[in-house]
């Protein structure tokens, strides 16, 4: 066998969610994820570890030259300056739901809040070896832990195990967490939220906005199961609710078309309150390998910036 091929293996067995399940520890999860878009973002130039897509900019008059990427240059005959080991200034939020209804995961994949915990560290080592500074707000019916951002690399540790020893427990009070974001993240940044979004209230679209109107790079991933999504069941089943005592036995077929149907309409209106406060939505469907979804994320996140170049 190639060496070609034994990468191609080794790849395919870090990024499927199926073989990160069966990692113990968010942080050795996250660091195969991480791995895998670094591959990824490595096949061109204009990519690199950055969540900006800024590893190389084209050389402009009054950059240095010492910045300028030589081996860039023998590839592409182009001038491209590395800007991302010098924008270190960036301040990011990582906003995690820990209520009990992110504890659901099928039989052999990842839960959903482990799927974000994964997702959220993956970012942290990325935004971190660029040297920005990244905090951790965790939240179910309020707030219950906040870690200030920091950019020191010691800082992956600390929100690694913050992630890895949360328990799954309470509702959801989405309105609270941000508006505990808004009161904290006082310099323009990013802030990526990672929820499935269910609860009783209706969204806070005006908190939403106003973290985006105080000029922060807002990102809303939706964190949903795949059994969530196609309600696969066949047979009669009981159903507990995660964040409420009710139970129902229940037979799917019955339930199917008007659950699906709910279902589609909370994504939708779970996209278009992101998309009206002028926020990125990303679904994150849990049956998707975590490393491909932070790189489709990001180089979608390059492609509108760079259009947005194009534009002026």
């Amino acid at each position: 066998m190639t060496s070609a091929s034994h990468a191609g293996e080794r790849r395919q067995a870090l990024i499927d969610p199926q073989a990160l399940a069966r990692l113990r520890g968010v942080m050795l999860r996250a660091r195969q994820v991480v791995d895998g878009v670094l591959q990824g973002l490595h096949k061109s130039p204009h990519q690199g570890a950055s969540v900006e897509f800024a590893e190389h900019k084209e050389y402009a008059p009054g950059d240095e030259i010492k910045h300028v990427d030589w081996k860039a240059f023998a590839r592409h005959d182009k001038y491209y300056v590395k800007k991302f080991e010098q924008e270190t200034n960036l301040q990011a939020w990582l906003v995690v739901d820990a209520s009990a209804s992110m504890g659901y995961g099928a039989d052999g994949m990842l839960t959903k809040f482990e799927y974000a915990a994964t997702l959220a560290t993956a970012l942290v080592w990325l935004m971190l070896k660029q040297q920005d500074a990244v905090g951790l707000v965790k939240y179910d019916a309020a707030i219950s832990e906040v870690l200030p951002p920091r950019s020191r690399a010691v800082h992956l540790g600390a929100i690694a195990e913050a992630l890895e020893t949360t328990k799954v427990a309470g509702t959801t009070n989405l309105e609270a967490s941000l508006s505990g974001v808004v009161d904290r993240a006082r310099r323009r940044g990013m802030v990526f939220l990672f929820s499935d979004f269910f609860g009783n209230t209706a969204f806070p679209f005006a908190t939403l906005r106003q973290l985006v109107g105080r000029g922060h790079d807002v990102t809303l991933f939706h964190v949903l199961d795949g059994d969530e999504l196609t309600f696969p069941f066949r047979e009669m089943t009981l159903f507990e609710g995660m964040e409420s005592p009710q139970k129902l036995l229940i037979e799917p077929e019955i339930v199917r078309r008007e659950y699906l149907a709910r279902m589609k309409a909370h994504q939708a209106d779970v996209r278009r309150a992101a998309l009206e406060a002028q926020a990125s939505y990303v679904l994150a469907d849990t049956r998707e390998a975590p490393g491909e979804l932070l790189l489709r994320t990001l180089r979608e996140r390059r492609r509108v910036a760079a259009g947005r170049g194009a534009g002026r």
